[in-house]
């Protein structure tokens, strides 16, 4: 088995390799002053098993994910795993509107049309671990919530939120681990401006809230809800998520407690990695 992965997955490749006494490939990227990309496989491939590591951020993560698979396919890999940290466009999982591509479908379909297994973490789509047919495609999809349970043991008086009823799931598995109530919020529309939110069951007074979620992307709703739970007398609010995209920065959020994420998508607030979960699967599903 050769792993190969894209300079912005190289830290979770190099604890997958070592985990795996794995070779780690090598290959070239660079970007050319008109933002083309280029892709190299430095190592001969051919007859080899490979498992690929590339998280799928941007456009331009997703135009170099499809060169490399292509070059493993051209040059013959016997076969071709592709893990994907994070996949960019999984929030369109369906047409809400007449007449909108299914962004999610479509970016799965091109990846299968090289690889031979997909395998990614907590796909926005999908509300729980496991094996699962999309658009046709089959995925395998990982969950890193009680790697984030795991971190937040150390908080005094904890109950688990998650910021809606269909990730109820994932809070009452890090609630698991980390032996503590769970419920999710519920958002009530008091006015055009303001919106009221609060557990659904649970009284969050003297407590310290854990909010669990896949994605922070603007974080509007993660400050509302710190600012609704504190109203409640919730002691503190710590926050931590499996993708932090932070499109807006992370400036907004100095008022919690605590905002960590995981390494799907690499930053300072990084505190837990995914690389063993993805290196617990590869050892599972490989001879």
């Amino acid at each position: 088995m050769i792993v190969l992965s894209s300079k912005k997955s190289a830290g979770i490749a190099e604890e997958v390799v070592k985990s795996l006494k794995a070779t780690f490939g090598r290959i070239d990227t660079k970007t050319f002053p008109d933002g083309e990309v280029y892709v190299r496989i430095r190592d001969k491939v051919e007859g080899k098993d490979i498992v690929y590591i590339h998280t799928a951020q941007n456009n331009n993560d997703l135009i170099e994910l499809f060169l490399a698979l292509s070059a493993f396919k051209e040059n013959k890999a016997k076969r071709i795993t592709c893990v994907i940290p994070y996949l960019a466009y999984s929030r369109q999982d369906e047409a809400f509107l007449d007449g909108e591509a299914i962004s999610a479908q479509t970016i799965l379909r091109s990846i299968a049309s090289y690889a031979d297994e997909i395998v990614t973490v907590n796909a926005h789509f999908l509300n729980e671990a496991g094996k699962f047919e999309f658009g046709g495609v089959t995925l395998h999809n990982l969950d890193a919530f009680p790697l984030l349970a795991k971190y937040f043991k150390h908080v005094k008086k904890p109950v688990v939120l998650s910021p809606d009823e269909g990730s109820l799931y994932y809070a009452k598995e890090a609630a698991s681990v980390i032996k503590c109530e769970f419920d999710y919020l519920v958002k009530r529309r008091i006015s055009g401006e303001d919106v009221e939110m609060q557990p659904k069951h649970l009284d969050v007074h003297g407590k310290d809230v854990i909010i669990l979620d896949d994605i922070i992307s603007t974080g509007g709703t993660i400050i509302r809800a710190s600012e609704r739970l504190k109203e409640h007398g919730a002691l503190g609010v710590y926050v931590g998520c499996v993708h932090g995209v932070f499109a807006k920065g992370t400036g907004m959020f100095k008022e919690l407690n605590e905002l960590i994420c995981t390494d799907t998508i690499p930053m300072k607030l990084s505190m837990v990695s995914v690389a063993p979960l993805i290196a617990e699967y590869l050892k599972k599903s490989k001879p």
